[in-house]
């Protein structure tokens, strides 16, 4: 389990650090981490257009 904790860690230093420069939210840059995607702010538009019909039917 200490590995699992490790690796935690570092994608969320790691998309705090992303986030910070590519000027979007942390939760956004961790999940693209964990997609395997490059945190990009393409990718940060494309994620969250896939998410909003999602958030729509929760409402």
């Amino acid at each position: 389990m200490k590995n699992v904790d490790d690796l935690d860690k570092i994608i969320t230093i790691a998309s705090r650090v992303a986030a910070k420069r590519r000027g979007m939210s942390v939760s956004v840059a961790k999940n693209l981490l964990l997609l395997g995607t490059e945190p990009t702010r393409a990718n940060a538009t494309l994620f969250h257009r896939q998410q909003l019909p999602q958030k729509l039917e929760n409402m």
